[in-house]
Formats: C-alpha cells, structure tokens, sequence
C-alpha cells in the first residue's frame, strides 16, 4: 500500500486541532507553501462539536481567566499555560484572523455574530490560506512510531508523519464525534491515561418524590457535600426534572459525582456519601422565613395548608416541601404546629438530593481525566516522543462552563503548533 508523506499531521478537526493547523501552516508556509500540513478528521465536515458550543453562539473565553477555573489537580500544569495565553492574547489571534467581539455582563466573549459557524469557517479558511490539507472522512485508528516519525493507518490509506499533533478530544457528545479516540492512541503509544467520567451535565438523582417538582426552576444556591462537608458552591437557576436535577448551577457540581461513583473519592479522597443541597431562599435566613411562614399561617388561618407558599415559591415546589415536612396540604393553616413552620422553614434553606451514578457521556459537555499531565511539557509536546504533541480535551484538564475549556482547547492548539513549526524549522536549519 502506497504511504502518503506529511511533515505534520493533525489528527482532529475540532476547536483545537484547526487552531493548532492555523498556527502551524501560517508559521511555515506564510511566504510559500512548502511544508505539507494536513488535519485528519473521521467525521464529513470539521468543528462539529465546536459547532454546538454556547448554544451555537461560541463561548470562546472568559475575562475573568484563572487556574481556579478548572480541576484542582491540573492547576499547577495549566498555570504557565493560562499566564503566557491569557484573555486578551486569544481575542488578539482570532483578531488576527479578523474577528471582532460581543462580551456578556458575566465576562463571556462571543464572536460578534453570535454565531459559532463564523468561527469554524475562519479557522477552516485561515487553515486552507496556509496551504493545510483538510481531510475528512478519514478515521484514523491506528499510530506506530516509525524512525523519526509517526505512521498513521486510516480506514482509506496510510500516512506518514515528522511530526503529529493529537487533537481528537475526550467522550463527551459522541453523537459529535467525541468516543475517545484520544485514549487509544496513547495507550498505543505507551502513555498513561487517567481514569475519565462525565462533567458539566445533569445530575441524576435517586429521590423517589423528584418527579412532583417535574419542570421547576427556581433560583437559588447548590452546594455539593461529601461526608457532610461542604465542597463546592454555586447560584444559579436550578431545574428540577422526573429524574435528574440540572442547569448550569448544576454541571459545575457534577465533576465531583463523575469522581465519586468513578473512584469512590471527591477531591482524592475517599468519601462514603455525597449531597446536593439547595438553598431555595438565599436572600433570607431561616428565621425571616419562619417569621413569614408564621404570619402567612395567622393571616389565612381559614384556608388549606397547600396555599402557605403562595406568592413565596413555585406552587409544585410549595407542595412538594410540605410532603416532605410530612405536612398535609389539605388540612387548614390553622393547624399547623410551630415545629411544622420551622420544619419547612428549615426545608426551605437545605432542600437535599441524593445523586446517583452519571449514565454516560451522551448530555456531558466535557469530558473529566484523561492523558495524564506528567507526560505533556508546557509547550504541549510529549516528554516519551519529542516529536508528538497533545492537546485539549484530550489531556486530564477540564474547566467550569463559562468559556473555560474552549480557552484551553484553543490556547493548547495555539501553543502545540506554534512549538511544532518552530522545532520544524530549527530542525531544518
């Protein structure tokens, strides 16, 4: 079988592999195009994936960027990373490109378009400017190191490389292309790869009276707690559904039920019980809301207890505490007790649930572990092969919503192939 030839290869034509192939070809081949580049993507058309991101606007970074954003054990890794690519220095390579920005109130950045579709067909027209061949339809399922390069065995031909840049992203959205393709590459390649769960999804809960709040939403504060210690806390619009609770409150709280129902541990250590808690009322202590309770039962003594959050909370959040105070909506205010008042009101403040195992991968935005960061240097290259640089999802780094990881999938392409083109043109000096 024939064997096709490239300097440097990029297997995934997602987010960070067409910003690595921007980077990489324009280094190379602005004056001539010289070098042979090309992006292996097995689906028909790039940047599916990227595609759907920020609900099709693009959240592409954040201004309030800090290590702090993503998971405690890739903090150390990612802090030279977040420091030399802040905020402003991403905006300032899609600039480049010709990019202009809308921000939100919270600090999201946006293509001024708001449309995610302008931001692959910029990286895709900058890739092709700089002569990249973008070959799609071509699934990539085999890497052997060969000499002082790499062979790639496609479902169609058999490349060879000088130089690869993995780029083929986590498990999260395999209906986008994500099945973890990343893995299997380095466990072919002798890397090691931590274990990998779900992350900013919904949370599944084994609650047996969710489904009365189906399609509440109330805003409110969430905290997750392991042994009865708190963990992390969030506000946000939580969404009660049948059988799982979400919004964006939510997924940055799922990381940690991904960690303990994958190793029994939350933040590495090891926990027997986990919690969500919710706030319903931040604004107001529990005993302004016993307070209120209390007047609301002396000023409509007459009517059914069903009524006492009226005007408080959603009506099926109202009845839903009141069964779980053991409370019948349709006695008469009247007779409720004192310790009923403060039960609710005690509700009120810490309603919990009780999550069970996240199912899959297919509602996650981002995949949790990966290819362990011992492994990768700064500049994304491959401390076992100098020549091979890994980026992305597919790496053990995951960041909050908020822009977070599509920074990281942009500024880790960015990097790998700007350090690609120039350890390729010192090489050939």
């Amino acid at each position: 079988m024939e064997i096709k030839n490239y300097d440097i290869a990029i297997i995934g034509g997602g987010a960070g592999g067409l910003a690595a192939a921007v980077c990489v070809s324009k280094k190379l081949n602005k004056n001539s195009k010289n070098y042979k580049i090309a992006v292996f993507e097995k689906e028909l058309k790039c940047g599916r994936k990227l595609l759907a991101t920020g609900n099709g606007k693009c959240n592409l970074t954040n201004e309030n960027m800090s290590p702090d954003y993503y998971k405690e054990s890739s903090r150390e890794f990612i802090k030279p990373i977040l420091s030399k690519y802040k905020t402003d220095k991403l905006m300032l390579f899609f600039s480049s490109l010709g990019m202009i920005f809308r921000k939100d109130g919270s600090g999201r950045v946006y293509p001024y378009s708001g449309m995610s579709a302008d931001v692959l067909e910029m990286l895709l027209m900058n890739a092709l400017l700089y002569g990249t061949d973008l070959i799609c339809g071509t699934n990539i399922d085999k890497i052997e190191k060969q000499g002082t390069g790499f062979l790639l065995y496609g479902n169609k031909n058999t490349y060879y490389c000088k130089k690869l840049i993995i780029a083929t992203g986590g498990k999260a959205q395999p209906n986008l292309g994500s099945r973890g393709a990343s893995y299997s590459f380095a466990k072919m390649l002798g890397l090691d790869v931590t274990p990998i769960y779900p992350s900013l999804t919904p949370i599944p809960c084994s609650d047996k009276d969710l489904p009365q709040v189906k399609g509440v939403r109330v805003p409110c504060t969430v905290t997750l707690t392991a042994d009865g210690k708190n963990i992390h806390t969030e506000k946000g619009e939580l969404q009660l559904n049948e059988n799982n609770v979400s919004g964006i409150c939510v997924f940055q709280l799922s990381r940690y039920v991904g960690e303990f129902f994958t190793l029994g541990t939350v933040c590495g250590v090891k926990t027997e019980k986990i919690e969500i808690t919710s706030d319903l009322m931040p604004e107001y202590s529990q005993n302004e809301i016993e307070k209120y309770l209390l007047s609301q039962r002396r000023k409509y003594s007459a009517l059914k207890a069903e009524e006492l959050f009226t005007g408080l909370l959603n009506r099926k959040l109202g009845l839903f505490l009141c069964r779980r105070a053991d409370i019948d909506t349709n006695e008469y205010m009247y007779s409720l007790t004192d310790d009923d008042i403060s039960r609710l009101a005690a509700l009120v403040k810490s309603c919990t649930f009780t999550p069970s195992a996240l199912p899959s991968f297919n509602s996650a935005q981002v995949t949790s572990g990966g290819i362990d960061l011992s492994q990768i240097n700064s500049d994304m290259s491959c401390k076992k092969y100098k020549d091979l640089y890994i980026i992305g999802e597919a790496l053990d780094v995951d960041g909050v919503c908020g822009g977070y990881n599509l920074h990281f999938a942009f500024v880790s392409g960015i990097i790998a192939g700007n350090a690609c083109a120039d350890k390729f043109k010192g090489e050939r000096k």
